[in-house]
């Protein structure tokens, strides 16, 4: 698997993989968003890979939450109750 970020500007980057995650989400994101991404190939005529044209700001790396036990707990209390009060 393979994925690649090629930046030609401050403000355009070419976007490649072969993912299928990212096929999907490319794909999705050119449904709501078809003037800020242009899809240059797709997987079925391009090996297996999509490769596009998107704005560079849309990219970023972010490490993953950090969250305590007590947050957690909560959380999955929150999530029981509302799963709860549903099926009621």
């Amino acid at each position: 698997m393979e994925t690649c970020f090629n930046y030609c500007d401050k403000d355009v980057a070419f976007f490649s993989s072969d993912e299928r995650r990212w096929i999907t989400k490319i794909r999705k994101l050119k449904e709501k968003h078809p003037d800020e991404i242009t899809i240059l190939a797709e997987p079925e005529t391009n090996d297996g890979c999509i490769y596009c044209k998107l704005p560079t700001s849309w990219l970023k790396v972010a490490p993953k939450k950090r969250v305590s036990e007590e947050v957690r707990r909560l959380s999955a209390e929150r999530l029981k109750n509302m799963r709860a009060s549903k099926s009621k």
